[in-house]
Parts: structure tokens; C-alpha cells; sequence
């Protein structure tokens, strides 16, 4: 017993000092790069920021303090997990430090649990274990950028451990031991939602358990608690904002973007694969991606000894799952494919697995240290490179991200609310209250993530939705990013350009006065901007999403549907803002109408100056189609918003649908009234 315990602490020492080395080597150089502050490469790290400090600040679920619930915290156990550093007094960038600690920590106690599943087995050789763990510089930089990544691991470590013990463990503690994998893996859900088809494979391994007696209730003990932990949440985004779905899922997934293709996403899908891949065969292997073979052979060989098999099911089979799962976002390949990094881990873990299958065959032990050896030294010689690129997106986070919030909170006032295109550092160190254009943030209810998948037009819609009061008075955005909405309401104030720009989303971040005085006001909200002859019955105002959506709209996409925006004159004289959608030739769109009409009402619809000829077909309930023609009835001008109409021969039920069909050209559809006769 003296001597296990006296082992264990030389290896948890030998585990912290290979830690920390790596560690520092990516800390030091990557501090220095951030003038003195706290390095993070990611802007993403200070929205678990955000999130953190409302947690501690007695605001759960919440981005920004008093803006109501958002979706936009993908691990919300990871947020509460900082908050604690931040309720200790690490704020602003020093919470870093305490993500620093946490990563370290989870570090070292991935290496105990992969120590504990290696038995038995030489002591000597788990020594392998730490150094392999940190050989893969892409996982290193996400181990020590901030993110949830490093408190994942530790936990897939434990679950490995617990399923281990599950199907080891006797009739009186089966069960008990069950219930504790389902622990962990609900767990591991709420630090990842696409670990749910890891804690699927945890479960699949428990059940067959040879000689168990009820594979289905062991699978279900495994499963359940961490689809309780999934279907919690749905439900919560459900109810709070409108979507089952989390607004990271609403925003980046390939299903999410309505005017991709099938073929579009599954050439996105492949590249994402294809670019992992080669990224993996890059840092596991030579400059070329040659000889990376050398511990996913290891992580096979986990799979040929009864000891190891069931935890390197788990790890291969998780990780398998996992990659093609996270495929599925648009943007896994970016950030330094940080998405990726908790597959990488397990097939490190199944590689530490691989080497003590093979130690256990004693004519086998030294190909087990030589395969390990050589992939630990050919993964080690690219973490330099990674250290320098941890340093290079610091220095850039730094110098822009950070400094752009820092400037809003010297110079603009308490009650600035700041129009984002980055939903971290800028809010986060401004201290202001935010709208994020593309939805990771809240902002009470409005539904900015659904929004953004249609382009900046659509965001322009829902900020005239807003009161007047709350509509953002700074824009913090890239003008590459956002070029209608920067040229055309915002005065530029400033900007922050940096040199070297490896990670963020431009070069160039540009501070402006926003100004939305072509957007309606409430005090105008009632009145049509054009001045009909009769009672407007129901209307509904194309590009925005919550008019959209309350008449079923149906757009031209994904081979039209476009959201488009222009100022003109309206017929009352003033100079109107709108957005609306283009529906090319041979493509159609269509809603319901809220309210019943009588025969003889009138569709009018709000274009410019483009050459299109349409039809509008009235399509009812009781059958037949009324094709009726849509004609411009004002002479068009690039400076004066355009009308066309289309008399309605029929009467129609609340209900019924109104299709636009084009025959020539391409209508640039912005608003339509149904007016009564």
C-alpha cells in the first residue's frame, strides 16, 4: 500500500510538472503578446466570460445582466465553473487565470484517471501517459485558450473510469455504479451538447457487459441522465426564447443557412472532415502529415486486450461519433478548429490505452514505448509552432478585441447599448449593454440568431422593431462584415487596425454614432407609410422574421429569398427605411393572411424601381386558384419607393394563402398591405 501510495504521487508530480512546462510554454510568450494581460486566443473565451459573470452576479442563463435569458452558452456547467473564480474576485482579464488553473487541473486529472485505467501494469510506463496527452499542439492550444475544452476532458476521463467500474462492479453496486456514469455523462453534456453521442457509445459499452442481466435498464441508467440534461435545456430555450434549439446551433449549423443547397452542405460537410483530417495527420505526424499514424495505431491496439477494450470502444467510437457529429457546423474548421479538440483528446486517451495493451505482453512492451516515443517526439515538434500561433491570436484579441471594449468604457456613457458583430470581449470589457447582430447574446426575447442566417437586412428589421430607447447608439463592427448597416447608420468615430491578423474576423474594427432616423418610430408605428384608399385589413413586412414567421411566409429560397435593404421616399413624403426579399424569375413566395377578406380587396406591394412582371394567385381552402396580375401603379424612381397591385376577385378565409409568382425579371418584394374595398 506504502509503495502504490508513494507511485501515485510520483506520477501526480511528474503529471503537474509536464503540465505547467507546457503550460508556461504557451502562457508566457502568449502574456507577453497581450501587453501584461492574461492571454486568450479565442474571443470566444470571454462570452463563457459574460456568462460567467452574470452567474455570479445572480443572473443565470444570462449574457449581459438584466437582457433576459440567452441560448448562447453552449457549456453553461463551464460558466458556473468560472463564476466561482470570478465570486472570488478574478475579474476582467484576470478570470483567465482561473481558467488557466482549471485547465491545468483537468489536465492532471486526466492523467490520474488514465493511470488508474492502465493497471495493471509497469509503473514505469504510465510515465508515457503525460507527455503523450500534451503532444498534439491543435489540442494544446485549445487545453490552455480559455475554453471549456480542458474541463471536458477531465470529465470524459471520469466517465471513462465510471463506465470501467460500471461494468466491473458486482449485483449489490451495478446499478449505483450505472447511475454514476449517467451522472457524468449528463455532465459532459452540459460542457458540450454534441457529447451526447459520446454518452450514447458509454451506454452502448455498459449494456454489453457480458453476463448483465438487464441491458436495457444499464442502458438506460447510462443515457437518461444526460437526455434529461438535453431535453432540460430544449426546453428552456423553448420557453425563454421561442426555439427548442440553442442560438450557436440556430446560427452555425449547415441546415441552418436557408440558402444552401443539399449539395452546398454536403461539399461544406466534406471539407470540414477533410480539413480536420489533414490538420490531425499535420500535427501528429511530419511537416507533411507523414508518419501520424504512429498513435492512432496505439489507439487500435486499445481494441486487442480484454482489459482495455470496453474504454477504447468508448474513446474510438465517441470520437468517431463526435468528429462526424460537429462536422455538421459551418464552422468547425475555423478557430483552429477548437471544435475538433474533444475528439483529438480521445483518441489520445485510446493511444494511452494502446500502450498498456501492449505493456502487458512482455515481447510487445518495447514496441508499445517505441510507438509511443516516436508519436509523442513527432507531435511534440509542432508545438512550438502552436505556442507561437497561441501568442499571434492573443496579441490579436489583445490589441483589438480587448482594446475596442476598453475604449467604449473610457469614452462612451453608462447608458451606451453597443450593436456587436463579436459577442466577447467587446461587451465584456465595455461593461455596456450590447445587441449582438448575430444572436449568440440575448437581448430580451428579440430573435437576432434567427435573423442573421438572412443576412444584415434582416437584423435591420428587428432593431426598427425595437423602442427608440433601446435601439443600440454605438456600432462596434467590422464594415466587412456589415457593410449596409455600417454605410448607411452609423458616423464613424474611430477604428482599431492591427498587423498580423491570424484570427480575427478583420483587420480593421470600426467604432460609430449610430443613427436610425429612417426607421420608424412607435409614434408612427400605426400609420402605413402610404396612403391608401381604404382599410389596411392585414399586412405583413418581408425580411422581418416575426412578421414573417406570424404569416407563414414562404420564400424562393434557396435559389431566391434574398434580404435586401434601401432608403426612399415613401408616399406620405418621408424618407423610409425597409427591407425586403428578391424573388428571382420562375421562383415564387407566398403567406397566409391573418384576417378574412371580402371580394374586391386589393394586395399592395412596396417595390423600387427593378422591371419584373408578377402574378398573385389567391389560393383558398375550398379549392381554386385565382391568378390575377401584379402591376406597378407609380412610375419608378431610384430615390422614391414603388407600388404595385393586384385586385383580389375572390374573398378569402384567415388562413388562405396569397402566391406572388414571377414570370420576368426579379421582384424586390418589401412590404404588402391587404387593403380592404
Amino acid at each position: 500500500m506504502a509503495s502504490r501510495t508513494r507511485d501515485t504521487r510520483l506520477f501526480t508530480a511528474w503529471a503537474c510538472a509536464v503540465t505547467l512546462a507546457v503550460a508556461a510554454r504557451f502562457y508566457a510568450p502568449g502574456r507577453a503578446a497581450s501587453g501584461g494581460d492574461w492571454p486568450a486566443p479565442l474571443d470566444d473565451v470571454f462570452i463563457h466570460f459574460a456568462f460567467a459573470r452574470a452567474w455570479a452576479s445572480g443572473h443565470p442563463f444570462e449574457w449581459i445582466a438584466g437582457q433576459g435569458y440567452s441560448s448562447g452558452e453552449t457549456a453553461p456547467a463551464y460558466a458556473v465553473l468560472l463564476a466561482v473564480g470570478h465570486a472570488a474576485g478574478l475579474r476582467g482579464a484576470w478570470l483567465g487565470v482561473w481558467a488557466a488553473v482549471i485547465a491545468c487541473a483537468s489536465l492532471v486529472f486526466m492523467m490520474r484517471a488514465l493511470r488508474r485505467l492502465a493497471r495493471p501494469g509497469p509503473s514505469w510506463l504510465v510515465l508515457l501517459a503525460p507527455p503523450l496527452l500534451l503532444a498534439c499542439g491543435t489540442l494544446d492550444f485549445a487545453w490552455f485558450s480559455g475554453m471549456e475544452v480542458a474541463a471536458f476532458g477531465a470529465v470524459a476521463a471520469a466517465l471513462l473510469v465510471a463506465v470501467d467500474r460500471a461494468r466491473r462492479a458486482g449485483p449489490a453496486t451495478r446499478a449505483r455504479r450505472q447511475w454514476c456514469a449517467g451522472a457524468l455523462g449528463a455532465l459532459l453534456v452540459l460542457l458540450r451538447p454534441e457529447a451526447a453521442v459520446v454518452v450514447a457509445v458509454a451506454a452502448f459499452v455498459v449494456a454489453r457487459r457480458p453476463g448483465a442481466r438487464s441491458p436495457w435498464a444499464a442502458m438506460a441508467r447510462v443515457a437518461l441522465p444526460g437526455a434529461a440534461a438535453t431535453v432540460g435545456l430544449a426546453v428552456a430555450n423553448l420557453v425563454f426564447t421561442g426555439r427548442a434549439a440553442a442560438a450557436g446551433a440556430l446560427l452555425k449549423l449547415l441546415s441552418s443557412n436557408p440558402f444552401a443547397t443539399d449539395l452546398d452542405r454536403a461539399r461544406d460537410y466534406v471539407i470540414n472532415l477533410a480539413s480536420f483530417a489533414h490538420t490531425a495527420a499535420r500535427d501528429l505526424g511530419d511537416a507533411r502529415g507523414r508518419f501520424a499514424l504512429a498513435l492512432p495505431v496505439l489507439a487500435l491496439v486499445s481494441l486487442a486486450s480484454r482489459r482495455t477494450r470496453a474504454p477504447g470502444v468508448l474513446c474510438i467510437g465517441g470520437a468517431a461519433a463526435y468528429a462526424l457529429l460537429v462536422s455538421w457546423n459551418g464552422a468547425a474548421r475555423f478557430q483552429n478548429f477548437r471544435d475538433y479538440a474533444p475528439p483529438l483528446a480521445l483518441l489520445l486517451f485510446a493511444a494511452t490505452l494502446g500502450v498498456s495493451a501492449l505493456a502487458r505482453r512482455r515481447r510487445l512492451r518495447w514496441v508499445a514505448v517505441g510507438l509511443a516515443v516516436a508519436g509523442t517526439g513527432l507531435g511534440a515538434s509542432h508545438v512550438g509552432e502552436a505556442a507561437r500561433f497561441f501568442a499571434r491570436a492573443s496579441r490579436n484579441i489583445h490589441e483589438q478585441q480587448v482594446e475596442v471594449g476598453r475604449r467604449l468604457a473610457r469614452e462612451s456613457p453608462p447608458g451606451a447599448i453597443v450593436l456587436v458583430g463579436d459577442a466577447g470581449a467587446i461587451p465584456y470589457f465595455s461593461g455596456r449593454h450590447a445587441v449582438d447582430a448575430l444572436g449568440l447574446g440575448g437581448y430580451h426575447r428579440v430573435p437576432f440568431v434567427r435573423a442573421a442566417v438572412h443576412g444584415e437586412a434582416a437584423t435591420l428589421e428587428l432593431i426598427e422593431r425595437l423602442p427608440s430607447a433601446d435601439r443600440p447608439t454605438v456600432l462596434a463592427l467590422y464594415p466587412n462584415w456589415f457593410p449596409g448597416i455600417t454605410g448607411s447608420f452609423g458616423r464613424e468615430t474611430g477604428r482599431v487596425s492591427i498587423a498580423d491578423n491570424v484570427i480575427c474576423g478583420g483587420a480593421t474594427k470600426v467604432l460609430y454614432d449610430a443613427d436610425w432616423g429612417p426607421m420608424r418610430a412607435e409614434a408612427d408605428a400605426a400609420e402605413p407609410d402610404e396612403p391608401f384608399d381604404g382599410p389596411v385589413i392585414d399586412e405583413i413586412d418581408l425580411a422581418d422574421i416575426v412578421s414573417e414567421e406570424a404569416h407563414g411566409y414562404v420564400s424562393a429560397a434557396p435559389h431566391g429569398g434574398w434580404t435586401v435593404f434601401d432608403i426612399r421616399t415613401s408616399g406620405r413624403g418621408v424618407r423610409r427605411f425597409d427591407a425586403g426579399r428578391v424573388v428571382p424569375e420562375g421562383h415564387e413566395e407566398s403567406f397566409a393572411i391573418a384576417a378574412a377578406l371580402p371580394a374586391g380587396a386589393t394586395l399592395w406591394v412596396r417595390t423600387d424601381d427593378s422591371a419584373f412582371e408578377a402574378t398573385v394567385h389567391a389560393s383558398t381552402r375550398r379549392g381554386g386558384d385565382a391568378p390575377v396580375a401584379l402591376a406597378r401603379t407609380s412610375t419608378t424612381s431610384k430615390d422614391r419607393w414603388s407600388l404595385a397591385r393586384a385586385l383580389l376577385p375572390v374573398a378569402l378565409q384567415a388562413g388562405d394563402r396569397l402566391r406572388v409568382v414571377v414570370s420576368r425579371g426579379a421582384l424586390r418584394d418589401f412590404h404588402a398591405w391587404v387593403v380592404g374595398p
